[in-house]
C-alpha cells in the first residue's frame, strides 16, 4: 500500500538574507545601508561571495568576479570573507530554529528546513512559528530571515525564495499548481543551466508547460530526471527531514552559497571545524581515531578523503590532518560547492597516548583546557587559535 502523503502545513524553511553581508552589517553599524560586496578586496581576483542588497541594486551579484562588481559599484565596500564569525552566527540561528522542533535539517550555513507536525500543539501553527523565529532572529541576533512554509520541502523552499527579503510565504497544497505555473522552469530543485536548455529545447520554459504534458513523456526522454521534474511540477517531493543524528562519528560541512576555490579560505573554514568539533569531543570526553575530509565539486561529483592517527581530541592535530589532506587532493580547480570534515571512530579514551608526531601533546592538551573554559564563559568568538586566523595576503576590511 502506497505511503499517504501529508498534504497539511508542516514543513518550514528558513533562509537567512545576504547572509555573509548581513553579519558584517551587523557587527560593525557604520555598514549598514551601504553597499556591501564580501569576497576579497576591490582589486583581488576573487568572485563576490555575498553582497547586501544596497550592492545589488547597481548589479552586482554572487559569483561575479570581483573586478566586474568594482566596475558596477567602485563606492562599495569590499571585504574578506570571515567563516568563522559565519559559522558562529549559523549555529546561534540553528540553536533557536530547534527550540521549535527536534526535525531539522541544516541545508547550508544561511537555511534550513523544519519539519514541525510534532510541535504544533506546543508552539502553534506553522505561521505563528514562522512569525516567532522571524522575531527572535532578528531580537536576538540583528538579522532578517524570510521563511516558507508549505507541505514539502520543495514548496518550502520555493515559498522563501518568492518574498524576499524578511518575508514569509505560504503555499498551501490547493494553490501549488497555481502558483508554479507561471514560474520559469529554473525555480525547479536540480534544474540548473544546462538542463534549463534541454528543457527548452524541447519547448518547455515554465513549470506551467511541465504540467500540461501527459505522465511518463518527460520521464521517457530524461529518465529519472524527467520524472523528478514531472513530480516537482506538480507539487510533489517525497523526500523527508533528514535529521542525521547517528553520532558513531561527529562532523561539520557547508554548501557554500557560490562556489569557492580560494584555499587560504578553505584551509581557515577546516581550522574553524576543526575547534568546533575539538570542543564537542572534549566537552563528551571523546576521542577520534579517524579524520575524513568532504569535498563536493561544483559538477557534483563527490570525494571523500581518511587518514587514521592516534586518538586524540588535540585541535591542532586535527586542524595539521585536514589541511594535508585538503592540499594532496584538491588543487584549486574545479570549484568547490561543500567541503566537510568529519571526526571518527570515537572512543571514550585513548587506547594509546598521543605521541610527538605533531609537537608536544600535553602542551595542547593544557592550553585546550584553558581555552574551552574561555569559550564556555565569554563564548567561542573571543579566543581563536592563528590559524583561524586570515592567512598572509588575505586583504582587511576597505571601502573605496
Amino acid at each position: 500500500m502506497a505511503l499517504e502523503i501529508d498534504r497539511s502545513l508542516h514543513i518550514i524553511h528558513c533562509d537567512l538574507d545576504a547572509f555573509y553581508a548581513a553579519v558584517e552589517q551587523n557587527d560593525d553599524p557604520t555598514l549598514r545601508g551601504k553597499p556591501v560586496i564580501v569576497g576579497g578586496s576591490a582589486e583581488s581576483r576573487g568572485v563576490v561571495s555575498t553582497c547586501s542588497y544596497e550592492a545589488r541594486s547597481f548589479g552586482v551579484r554572487s559569483a561575479m568576479p570581483i573586478t566586474r562588481a568594482r566596475r558596477l559599484c567602485p563606492q562599495g565596500v569590499y571585504l574578506p570573507v570571515r567563516m568563522q564569525r559565519y559559522l558562529e552566527v549559523s549555529q546561534q540561528v540553528f540553536a533557536i530554529l530547534s527550540d521549535y522542533t527536534p526535525l531539522m535539517e541544516p541545508l547550508s550555513i544561511d537555511e534550513a528546513i523544519l519539519d514541525v507536525s510534532g510541535t504544533q500543539n506546543l508552539f502553534g501553527t506553522p505561521e505563528e512559528i514562522g512569525r516567532e523565529i522571524k522575531s527572535r532572529v532578528r531580537s536576538e541576533l540583528g538579522l532578517t530571515i524570510s521563511v516558507g512554509i508549505s507541505y514539502n520541502m520543495f514548496l518550502a523552499k520555493l515559498a522563501s525564495e518568492l518574498d524576499k527579503p524578511d518575508g514569509m510565504f505560504i503555499i498551501p497544497y490547493d494553490q501549488a499548481m497555481q502558483i508554479l505555473r507561471p514560474l520559469p522552469v529554473t525555480r525547479l530543485w536540480g534544474v540548473g543551466d544546462k538542463a534549463r536548455q534541454t528543457l527548452e529545447r524541447m519547448g518547455l520554459k515554465t513549470i506551467g508547460d511541465i504540467q500540461d504534458l501527459p505522465p511518463g513523456w518527460l520521464a521517457e526522454r530524461l529518465g529519472t530526471s524527467g520524472q523528478l521534474y514531472w513530480d516537482l511540477a506538480h507539487g510533489n517531493d517525497k523526500r523527508q527531514v533528514d535529521t542525521n543524528e547517528e553520532r558513531k562519528s561527529l562532523g561539520r560541512e557547508i554548501t557554500f552559497p557560490e562556489d569557492v576555490s580560494d584555499m587560504p579560505m578553505l584551509q581557515n573554514t577546516l581550522a574553524a571545524f576543526s575547534a568546533e568539533l575539538c570542543r564537542k569531543l572534549r566537552r563528551d570526553k571523546l576521542y577520534c581515531s579517524t579524520i575524513t575530509l568532504k569535498l563536493r565539486y561544483n559538477t557534483f561529483k563527490t570525494i571523500t578523503r581518511s587518514q587514521t592517527i592516534a586518538p586524540t581530541h588535540a585541535d591542532l592535530v586535527i586542524a595539521q590532518v585536514a589541511d594535508d589532506l585538503l592540499q594532496k587532493n584538491y588543487q584549486g580547480n574545479p570549484s568547490l560547492r561543500l567541503i566537510g570534515l568529519s571526526l571518527g571512530k570515537l572512543s571514550a579514551a585513548p587506547d594509546v597516548q598521543q605521541g610527538d608526531l605533531f609537537g608536544e601533546a600535553g602542551k595542547y592538551a593544557e592550553v585546550d583546557m584553558l581555552m574551552d573554559q574561555i569559550c564556555q564563559r565569554f563564548g567561542s568568538r573571543v579566543i581563536q587559535r592563528g590559524n583561524q586566523l586570515h592567512k598572509p595576503g588575505q586583504v582587511n576590511r576597505q571601502s573605496t
